[in-house]
């Protein structure tokens, strides 16, 4: 299936630099999961995601599927409604989310396309898009379609971070207390 492009989205739980297994017992992989607002919704790379999700399905499993209600009430959807979790950060009204996943490691890039090589500069609540592809399975009582995650760009800082973790300059103040003069205007390592 074709790679498409996603639209801007909030990153959360970003596994990108070391797999990690998504079940108990199962094989590690990379993954993230990707939330939309309407506003996202509404872009036309959006509407493009949901046309390959669409095509795959019908190539899957027989012309017209896509568009049969009770089958794809029967199928897995890549698109999860954000209600449905409890996380901080997915109580976006009208919200939805993707969770692609892939066995080899992607590329992770900056809103100016330069590579990312420190896991710490990539956080949930980040602003981010991705490529995908869709792909279909269909195991004993779980078919559906999701999608494979092929590369990531990291677009600014977004909101808050998801996952609560706070800079070290934002949980100290400047130290003024004993010592603290002794370093100034010194070259001195005090370690």
């Amino acid at each position: 299936m074709p790679v498409v492009h996603t639209p801007v989205g909030i990153l959360s739980f970003p596994n990108l630099f070391k797999p990690r297994p998504r079940s108990p017992g199962a094989d590690p992989v990379y993954s993230c999961s990707l939330l939309f607002d309407q506003a996202a919704q509404r872009h036309p790379l959006f509407a493009l995601m949901k046309k390959a999700v669409d095509e795959l399905v019908d190539q899957t499993w027989g012309a017209g599927k896509s568009q049969d209600p009770k089958f794809m009430a029967r199928i897995r959807s890549p698109f999860r409604s954000c209600s449905d979790k409890d996380y901080k950060g997915y109580d976006i009204p009208g919200g939805v989310y993707i969770s692609p996943w892939s066995n080899n490691k992607p590329g992770i890039i900056d809103a100016r396309k330069q590579e990312i090589l420190v896991p710490d500069d990539v956080w949930p609540g980040q602003l981010a898009r991705l490529t995908v592809n869709p792909f279909s399975y269909d195991q004993p009582g779980n078919p559906g379609v999701n999608f494979g995650l092929n590369n990531i760009q990291v677009c600014g800082p977004g909101a808050e971070r998801l996952d609560g973790r706070k800079s070290a300059a934002d949980e100290f103040n400047e130290y003024s207390g004993p010592g603290a003069g002794a370093l100034a205007g010194t070259d001195a390592d005090p370690f």
